[in-house]
């Protein structure tokens, strides 16, 4: 099979793609206009050729082949076909049955004598459909389930829960602290959902309290003259939207949100439109907004339309047995992006890593590895090579500073680290992130002395 292949089928996209392969022109016609008025979308090949040019180019999870065909044995095309992808049911006359039967240990799903019972081949391309859209679904979980890394009972409650939230209809609602991964779970809980087939739209509202206009703008969209868009409820409809930092949603754009999930419908800014609500949400936050509904900063009713699933993920620190399987999971990840060799870490260092309060949480142990990998490749990394920063002593550190320019350098030289470790030491990309330009960049890195933070 050609590595090239156009996956015109996809569980998510189109189903019951299914090619026909079958010389006799009135039998195509008639099963063709049949299997069609039950769902299937049918292609058609009347020879060899023919098919083996479509299962060349496109992928078809069902196919119904004929054993004879005017130029040669049907059988054949088995070597273009993957039955572990897809289901192929053979059609046989008297005289090939015995062909037929011996086809199953080739991998064939099945096979019908003519002439053909239509019910009976709807029946058995159901039935392959069922077991095919199963595998793939079961792929597809332990797929998704795969990128939950840790030993902890926590992680394996997770995996355990996972599906069965994903599975409901109910709102979402995930807490912990900073850099715990909420955002990733929100993702993971979409993936495997009913909805996974629509789109998963994001909006960052943490830190945007005091834009009002922009979050109503974004979420509900604008019909202004000049300042037109859509909005994310419209364009996720269908599927899932995830708000991280919930908590900074402004009240005014809270109630109105709240006016949307009980009406069902929304209407854009600057319109009169009525657009039918359609989305699940998936809410972030770091906050308790049980008590800040009580202090009246966020909306109560809101919050309960929200949360009617609530998650809570623990921080790193009361979970230590994720820590090292975490670690060497970024370590893996980055040294084999970067082309670099894997750091090798002493029992010492590994001692005070599970030792670690991990204020940063999961991300902080994930910038860690990067840094590791940038600076450490095919090295022992050492206690001293582990560079923690921790934020307060780093903030009254430099708050400490007198000197208005030595407080300035220091920030920039920390600033200016973090960037190039985030952009995988790529010059270029930094100078994207802050809007500097590329000569700024490395004049402040060779002023810095942080050449080992660069791209090898």
């Amino acid at each position: 099979m050609q590595a090239n292949k156009i996956d015109i089928f996809n569980f998510e996209v189109v189903e019951k793609k299914l090619l026909l392969i079958e010389d006799e022109e009135e039998t195509v016609r008639n099963l063709k206009i049949l299997l069609e008025l039950e769902g299937f979308l049918v292609d058609t090949a009347v020879n060899l050729e023919t098919a083996r040019e479509k299962l060349n180019r496109y992928h078809y999870p069902l196919i119904v082949l004929d054993i004879v065909l005017p130029d040669g044995e049907g059988l054949e095309l088995l070597k273009y076909i993957d039955t572990s992808k897809s289901k192929v049911i053979v059609l046989t006359a008297f005289g090939t049955v015995e062909r037929a039967v011996e086809s199953l240990k080739g991998g064939v799903y099945d096979f019908l004598t003519k002439p053909i019972s239509v019910k009976d081949l709807i029946k058995t391309l159901e039935r392959a459909f069922l077991e095919l859209h199963s595998n793939q679904s079961g792929e597809d979980l332990n797929k998704t389930l795969r990128e939950i890394v840790g030993k902890s009972s926590f992680v394996e409650s997770l995996k355990r829960q996972l599906p069965q939230i994903a599975e409901q209809t109910g709102n979402v609602l995930i807490r912990g602290e900073e850099g715990v991964g909420k955002t990733l779970i929100g993702e993971l809980i979409h993936k495997i959902s009913p909805r996974k087939k629509f789109p998963l739209g994001k909006l960052v509202v943490r830190g945007k309290k005091n834009s009002s206009f922009e979050l109503d703008s974004l979420l509900f969209g604008s019909e202004i003259l000049g300042k037109e868009r859509l909005g994310l409820l419209e364009t996720s409809s269908g599927g899932s939207l995830l708000l991280v930092g919930i908590e900074d949603l402004p009240l005014k754009t809270q109630e109105k949100l709240l006016e949307a999930i009980e009406k069902g419908y929304f209407t854009p800014l600057g319109s009169n439109r009525r657009i039918k609500l359609n989305i699940r949400f998936i809410s972030t936050t770091t906050k308790n907004l049980y008590e800040m509904a009580q202090k009246g900063l966020f909306n109560k009713d809101l919050l309960m339309k929200l949360n009617e699933i609530e998650l809570e993920i623990p921080p790193l620190r009361e979970r230590k047995e994720d820590i090292l399987p975490l670690l060497n999971y970024f370590l893996d990840k980055f040294a084999t992006q970067r082309g670099l060799e894997k750091p090798k870490l002493t029992d010492n260092v590994i001692d005070f890593l599970l030792n670690y309060e991990f204020p940063g949480n999961v991300m902080e142990l994930k910038n860690m590895a990067e840094r590791l990998v940038l600076l450490k490749s095919g090295k022992t990394v050492e206690i001293s090579d582990l560079n923690f920063q921790d934020t307060k002593r780093e903030t009254s550190s430099i708050f400490s500073i007198q000197n208005w320019k030595k407080a300035k350098k220091q920030f920039e030289k920390e600033y200016l680290k973090r960037k190039l470790i985030e952009a995988n030491g790529n010059v270029k990309k930094v100078a994207q992130m802050v809007n500097l330009d590329v000569s700024n960049i490395y004049r402040k890195i060779r002023e810095y002395n942080l050449e080992d933070y660069l791209k090898k």
